[in-house]
């Protein structure tokens, strides 16, 4: 007999999926109803009287069951109860999601930030963000203070008025004279969350929705947040002077370069970290430790139950000293929604542990899932919570695949225990790390649809350095528990503790940053068209719960190589191929990047051209905005870039879209190449380091439709190779795009000694006009439009910069003037009969 048969035979056959799970139906069940209400928006007066219906017929048939067999009936019983579910979970998103009170805080507020007066309590310990040196414009660079709170009234003139309702409010300056459970009176600007303004923008509104936050407020000064009546001794005041002390304890123990990193991963401060700093983890996958995630209390939890089991106490005392552990740590992390996500697996983990179950099964994994949403239904949604209970419900189902079991082979143990101590050692490494590889790769395949369609991210690395990462985060935490529990009575102690943290955090920064110049570490994609990544799960679930349907491991790759190839690659080439081969339209879209500018040009035949890419405000921000409308239009390869001229609000997310995206050639103006700004340098240096040639162009040049496209021209009227010998305005690349008769111009900032030469000539007549320097009374916009006579005017400006007066400037007869402040990302279509107009915010496409 081998030895594989005898193993066989040593080991009772056991299903990977123990044959009743009832409460994995009825999560589906309640989730269907969230997902339902979402979709249709159902009545709740429907959705309740049908929950309340179905759930009282399943109890007759249930009771009268139990009395007479013959009206007992299992699946028409069930099926009853599954509907009510549904009815049920959809009332119960109904009310999170819409039912807001008359006096709340997000009906006072509007799109635009007005002066406002209000009294409120502060219910979270005011966290410090950390703030973003490359950034430009006020608010962009300063250390800001950032807490929720609780409004209890608002003044309108000199009368208060009762209001309601939760808001964050941030502090344009760092401060330490607010705290958790403080009455306050704050004099700031009040504004509403913002709907996504273009394609691909990740939407915050329904983001702080989910969280019962409709609106923000905004304070500029010290003296505009005032302390009416200090908190007493309440949970929220110890909380937050106790989180305080503990942050401080960190900063003073742990090496001030990784004191953010430390906050972060113990606390949760992620506003401490830069946004450069949290790139790097999330371009190598690694992103998940920032947050105090299932990892994380994991280990903690771990710890703490093998801590006083080793002799100390029993196995069922050291589980309910677990429980309280992670309930206690969640409360010091301010139940925030991943700990709070994690103590309730752990939990029931424990619980399942007590009652005689060993492993997790899909039926607690269905009743934390069913206790996340009842506490939040819109949590479903929720990319967080997606990706926590995936990777829990991956580990669960390949627990049989991962994880290591000994032999019950005498033999072979017989044999391994006569192995020299070293032996043994590297034995148990090897297999410990193996398994953690395992785990990093399943978790890390069943995730990509999901990351990639969400983050337009793909990170490879992350198979390689999140094992490597395990060990001294592990380390990293035990280190900053001994800063936080130490640093009360024991200062030596804290501080050997937090020079170990500070060890172990300065090797995983050196590990990611290792991992993040590796060359194909990281891809931008467009990602999986929704509809895929829909397949995908779907057949995931089947797989899981459906026995018949789990094929051998190489059916299984060839059937993700099959999605691979017919739901992402195969649609992303007809779809070029389309766009390849239509000669009928030429799509402008002009994208809402604050006070900046881009223009996205979709030419016939295929083309991509982005004229501009710039903020006023953020580099960063632009750069996100920007590549959420290319990522929206699975566009991965601009064929050129023309940047008009050598303003940052025009060009400085060039340097962020270049580790995004292909680029075929920059063009820009002989002024803008010969400038000696520090930023076009930098740019330039970007430019060289992604070898994207730098092409000069200049009035008189002009590019011609191919076979495909005969009836498209684009042509340089500006500057003079020679230039203006005016400003970097004045030498602004004007650009005129004519398709099928119709005319669109992009004149970048032009004025003054360019604008007077262009209106020197002979007039020509546009059908869209992008307004010259964002509509400024400097580009003569009266006289312009008498010039360009156009259809259609196009203001790209931030909400401060444009006002009412300034856009009737450009008000004529038959003529419609259109504002990115307001309508969003707006889009001209151009076809062989009309000009056809969307905005994004009114009109999504």
């Amino acid at each position: 007999m081998s030895d594989n048969e005898f193993d066989a035979q040593a080991q009772p056959q056991s299903s990977r999926w123990p044959t009743y799970q009832p409460m994995v139906l009825v999560f589906f069940a309640f989730a269907s109803g969230i997902v339902l209400d979402r979709l249709l928006t159902v009545d709740w007066w429907v959705s309740l009287g049908l929950a309340l219906i179905c759930l009282t017929a399943w109890l007759c048939r249930y009771l009268f069951g139990n009395i007479n067999p013959r009206y007992s009936d299992g699946k028409l019983s069930s099926a009853i109860l599954l509907i009510g579910l549904v009815c049920l979970g959809s009332y119960w998103h109904h009310g999170r999601w819409n039912w807001f009170g008359a006096t709340d805080i997000g009906r006072f507020a509007s799109a635009t930030a007005r002066p406002c007066c209000l009294e409120a309590s502060v219910i979270s310990e005011p966290r410090w963000m950390a703030p973003n040196p490359g950034s430009t414009g006020y608010g962009n660079s300063e250390l800001r203070t950032k807490l929720t709170v609780r409004v209890t009234r608002i003044r309108d003139g000199e009368s208060w008025k009762p209001a309601s309702g939760l808001t964050d409010l941030i502090i344009h300056l760092p401060t330490e004279h607010v705290r958790s459970g403080d009455k306050i009176r704050v004099f700031g600007r009040l504004v509403a969350t913002a709907p996504p303004t273009n394609p691909g923008q990740f939407d915050f509104r329904q983001f702080y929705r989910a969280r019962s936050k409709l609106a923000f407020v905004h304070a500029y000064h010290l003296e505009s947040v005032q302390v009416i009546k200090p908190a007493g001794w309440a949970s929220t005041r110890l909380l937050s002077k106790l989180r305080q002390q503990l942050n401080d304890f960190t900063w003073r123990y742990v090496d001030k370069d990784e004191a953010a990193l430390a906050s972060a991963v113990l606390l949760g401060n992620r506003e401490q970290l830069s946004r450069a700093r949290r790139d790097y983890f999330m371009e190598t996958g690694t992103v998940h430790l920032l947050a105090i995630s299932g990892l994380h209390v994991g280990i903690l939890a771990g710890t703490f139950f093998l801590f006083f089991r080793i002799g100390i106490f029993s196995r069922q005392s050291c589980l309910w000293m677990t429980i309280v552990f992670v309930l206690f740590y969640a409360w010091l992390v301010e139940f925030r929604p991943p700990v709070s996500r994690a103590t309730i697996l752990i939990i029931l983990f424990c619980v399942g542990r007590l009652c005689g179950e060993n492993n997790f099964s899909f039926n607690l994994l269905a009743i934390a899932g069913l206790v996340v949403l009842l506490l939040n239904p819109t949590d479903l949604f929720g990319i967080g919570p997606q990706l926590s209970f995936l990777a829990v419900a991956t580990l669960t189902f390949g627990r049989d695949w991962v994880f290591w079991k000994p032999t019950k082979n005498p033999i072979k143990r017989l044999i391994a225990s006569t192995r020299p101590f070293h032996v043994r050692t590297f034995n148990w490494l090897g297999r410990q790390f193996r398994t953690a590889v395992l785990v990093s790769a399943l978790i890390w395949l069943l995730a990509l649809p999901m990351v990639a369609y969400r983050f337009n991210l793909l990170a490879p690395v992350a198979l390689l350095v999140n094992p490597l990462l395990l060990v001294p985060i592990a380390w990293a935490l035990y280190g900053g528990l001994g800063v936080m529990v130490f640093g009360w009575f024991a200062p030596p102690v804290a501080a050997f503790s937090g020079w170990f943290c500070h060890l172990n955090l300065l090797l995983i920064e050196w590990l990611i940053g290792l991992a993040h110049s590796i060359p194909m570490s990281h891809l931008w994609t467009s990602g999986p068209p929704g509809w895929a990544v829909v397949v995908f799960y779907s057949g995931v679930f089947l797989f899981a719960i459906y026995p018949p349907s789990r094929l051998r491991g190489r059916w299984l790759v060839a059937l993700f190589a099959i999605w691979m190839v017919f739901c992402w690659l195969v649609p992303d080439a007809v779809g070029r191929w389309v766009r390849a081969n239509d000669s009928e339209t030429l799509c402008c879209d002009v994208i809402d990047v604050g006070h900046g500018s881009s223009v996205l040009l979709q030419l016939p035949g295929g083309k991509n051209v982005l004229y501009d890419a710039g903020s006023l405000g953020s580099s960063e921000f632009g750069a996100r905005n920007i590549a959420g409308v290319l990522w929206s239009q699975r566009i991965e390869h601009l064929d050129a870039v023309v940047l008009s001229h050598a303003d940052v609000d025009h060009f400085n997310a060039l340097k962020h879209l270049v580790e995004k995206f292909s680029v075929g050639v920059v063009c820009v103006s002989p002024q803008m190449h010969q400038s000696s700004s520090g930023e076009v340098k930098e740019l330039f240096a970007v430019l060289k380091e992604y070898d994207i040639p730098i092409r000069l162009v200049a009035a008189g040049d002009k590019v011609r439709g191919s076979n495909v496209a005969d009836h498209f021209t684009m042509e340089v009227l500006g500057p003079p190779s020679e230039g203006t010998f005016g400003n970097d305005n004045s030498n602004s690349v004007v650009l005129m795009i004519e398709h099928r008769g119709k005319r669109i111009l992009l004149p970048g900032d032009l004025e003054r000694d360019g604008l007077t030469a262009l209106l020197e000539r002979s007039p020509i007549d546009f059908d869209v006009v992008v307004a010259a320097h964002h509509g400024s009374k400097n580009s003569l916009p009266q006289e312009f439009m008498k010039w360009s006579t156009p259809e259609f005017v196009a203001i790209s400006g931030g909400s401060q910069r444009v006002s009412d007066a300034m856009v009737a400037n450009f008000a004529g007869k038959n003529r419609t003037v259109l504002r990115t402040d307001q309508d969003g990302a707006i889009r001209f279509e151009v076809g062989p009969d009309e000009v056809a107009v969307k905005r994004w915010v009114h009109e999504p496409w």
